[in-house]
């Protein structure tokens, strides 16, 4: 409950939104293609692909998480859907788009994981990723703040940096991917970053 709680406040953070934002933003207008959001939480980056014209799914392990996802798409009157489920059960070529915001930090084993989500991708279409790096730590977070870090809940960004711990994806783990384009973006001066890779058509 308290994950549900912290994320979807969280996602009331200018920072937060704005980042996530620019990221589903990297990716080409929808134009009615199925996006899946894997890890969704709160559901944000599934609102936001919704609102670029994909038919966007979110799908979480956790039941609470998903109720606060739901809730938050009645209140801003998204399209956006939601369903509890778990990595494995992805089915192979299930969308043009799929995500993870997150997500992959925090598995076990990031190898496995990494590709059940890229097995997910149709041909020709993209996987995102958006994680924490290296450089998200508390005291990185703090300096962030200190140097003018605009819009509200600001302090957020610390609580994200803690609840991290330091837990960050190595670059090389990317490798593996026999992707056709692949780019990288960092955000919020580095301490995210966003990987995007099409897969062959």
């Amino acid at each position: 409950m308290f994950g549900a709680m912290m994320f979807s406040w969280l996602q009331g953070a200018g920072f937060y939104r704005d980042l996530h934002r620019q990221a589903v933003e990297s990716l080409p207008e929808g134009e009615g293609r199925q996006w899946i959001d894997m890890g969704c939480g709160p559901g944000l980056v599934t609102r936001l692909a919704t609102a670029r014209g994909y038919v966007a799914s979110g799908i979480d392990a956790d039941a609470q998480m998903v109720r606060a996802a739901r809730l938050l798409s009645w209140w801003h009157r998204s399209a956006a859907r939601f369903r509890q489920g778990d990595l494995a059960g992805l089915p192979a070529q299930a969308a043009e788009v799929v995500s993870a915001a997150s997500l992959l930090a925090v598995l076990d084993d990031k190898a496995e994981g990494l590709q059940l989500l890229w097995r997910g991708v149709r041909p020709g279409g993209h996987l995102l990723l958006v994680e924490p790096t290296a450089k998200m730590t508390p005291e990185n977070a703090a300096a962030l703040i200190q140097a003018g870090l605009p819009g509200r809940r600001r302090r957020g960004l610390t609580l994200w940096a803690r609840a991290r711990n330091q837990r960050a994806l190595e670059p090389e783990l990317f490798t593996q991917l026999r992707a056709t384009e692949t780019r990288s973006m960092p955000l919020l001066g580095g301490l995210v970053g966003a990987w995007i890779f099409r897969k062959p058509a």
